[in-house]
């Protein structure tokens, strides 16, 4: 009797600590979240609550790591918020301290006149990153984008012809034009088409949890 009493007592201590580590799913970002764990956003997560046993980040294409939070029940994804224009996870997910700020851009090929609102897009081919939130007005728009899996193959197709122009964040456009060693394209710095807050949004993590992370973010 008293070995299965100790049997069970560590059963529910194994469990009680599986359940506890939380799954960070985050969208492939380069810059900010790496598979190399070396992205701004790895390293204040991984400061955070990775390190203390809290967590663990596990980054994906921008599609499936939103597939994967739509099905969880002790998880976050990264970045996100809960700005309605752009995300839509219900009243149950809790959203953190932002990490950053995120702008959306249009960037127009290298000597091109800049493009500041949506309204300049109609009739053009226009590229986008495959799974990632440009809004509702964007998808409102009637731009129907020629999606790629990253940034750089944008700025490959825009240099060829093949597209006029295409949609992606700051700060990560900006990180792959310094990878490729050239200066940012043709974009309205000032204007940008949509900004909102790089935070997590959590969903069955606990208050203490989200309190953990919140003190860790300056």
């Amino acid at each position: 009797m008293k070995s299965n009493l100790i049997v069970f007592v560590f059963i529910a201590l194994f469990s009680t600590t599986v359940q506890s580590e939380v799954s960070v799913f985050a969208l492939d970002i380069p810059g900010l979240h790496q598979k190399d764990g070396k992205g701004e956003y790895d390293k204040i997560i991984s400061k955070a609550v990775v390190q203390s046993g809290k967590a663990k980040v596990v980054v994906l294409p921008p599609a499936r790591a939103e597939a994967e939070f739509t099905k969880c029940n002790n998880c976050c994804l990264s970045p996100a918020n809960k700005n309605p224009d752009f995300y839509e996870y219900g009243d149950n997910v809790v959203v953190t301290k932002a990490m950053s700020v995120a702008k959306v851009y249009i960037f127009t090929g290298k000597g091109e006149a800049i493009i500041s609102d949506l309204k300049g897009l109609a009739g053009k081919n226009v590229g986008a990153r495959n799974g990632m939130p440009y809004g509702k007005k964007f998808d409102a728009s009637g731009i129907s984008p020629k999606l790629v899996s990253d940034i750089k193959t944008n700025i490959k197709k825009i240099d060829s012809g093949r597209i006029d122009a295409f949609i992606a964040y700051y700060p990560d456009a900006y990180t792959v034009f310094e990878e490729l060693g050239i200066d940012p394209y043709p974009h309205d710095v000032e204007h940008p088409i949509a900004v909102h807050p790089d935070s997590l949004i959590c969903r069955g993590t606990g208050a203490g949890f989200i309190k953990e992370f919140n003190a860790a973010v300056h």
